[in-house]
């Protein structure tokens, strides 16, 4: 059995409420951003609407379809973990809702894509000595923690507004920056020199994430796919990386995530459209 264990014996907490309006994750990000946390842990609690959940789908090895839950819900709990994406805050938002309905108390759980709040308190635990990197799990089908490094001192700033007073960004800032670098191709300011005698940490580049060979001609809408749990299926919409699919023996339309499948192309369908084989990623 291997564990990943990364050390951290700086942190700080950080007391937020949102006010109604504010559209997650969006706007929780920005907070993140503007408090200096790189890394870390969020609990939240409150009430919300117009929230966009997924739960897990064993059969797809991802996060299922996406279910819009309109009007008001009261989140029991909600946390997750804060890390970076290309040097930018990522977090999941994995949430207990629940909410009085005619059929009495009605209980739901999953992984908010969005929603809106109306209010809601949220504890931020930062982790100021290291930048740890989110990235998709090719076998849970799920973002989690994976890598990271010490922060090193000498954090390059960011732009703030005049009226704002200056505040020092904690180390594990600095990483983040740094990796944003090596990791977007738009400039970013220079960092600043390290501390005498301070070494600067080096975060490991992202691992690139599973895909499509470009190679392979892409399933488009019009096409037929042969999925290895849903069986055959027509492609109703493409969303890059994402496809819609009618399946043929439940009529039932499902959202697939490519990265996790492997696309081989097969010979054309008896009515001349194109075919393609979505296979499991081992």
């Amino acid at each position: 059995m291997t564990w990943w264990v990364h050390p951290s014996s700086a942190s700080r907490h950080v007391v937020m409420r949102a006010s109604a309006g504010e559209v997650l994750p969006e706007a929780l990000a920005t907070k993140l951003r503007d408090e200096r946390v790189a890394s870390g842990w969020l609990r939240a609690s409150g009430v919300v609407a117009d929230v966009e959940l997924r739960a897990y789908d064993g059969e797809l090895g991802t996060l299922g379809s996406t279910r819009r839950i309109a009007g008001p819900v009261q989140v029991l709990s909600l946390e997750g973990s804060i890390g970076l994406s290309h040097g930018e805050p990522s977090m999941s938002l994995r949430a207990l809702l629940a909410r009085e309905t005619d059929r009495g108390l009605e209980a739901l759980a999953g992984e908010i894509l969005s929603a809106r709040t109306i209010a809601l308190e949220v504890l931020v635990t930062a982790l100021d000595d290291v930048a740890l990197e989110r990235s998709l799990d090719a076998s849970a089908g799920v973002w989690l923690l994976g890598g990271g490094a010490a922060g090193s001192r000498g954090a390059p700033e960011q732009p703030r507004r005049a009226a704002e007073p200056e505040r020092a960004p904690p180390p594990a800032w600095s990483s983040a920056l740094e990796a944003s670098e090596h990791a977007e191709t738009r400039p970013r300011p220079a960092a600043s020199p390290a501390a005498p005698g301070v070494a600067p940490a080096v975060i490991p580049q992202r691992p690139p994430r599973p895909g499509v060979d470009l190679d392979t001609p892409f399933p488009e809408p019009g096409d037929v796919v042969d999925h290895f749990a849903f069986g055959r299926a027509d492609v109703v919409k493409s969303d890059g990386d994402r496809l819609h699919l009618k399946v043929h023996k439940d009529g039932r339309v499902r959202e697939i995530a490519l990265e996790m499948l492997r696309v081989s192309r097969l010979a054309d369908a008896d009515d001349g459209k194109r075919h393609f084989k979505l296979e499991r990623r081992m």
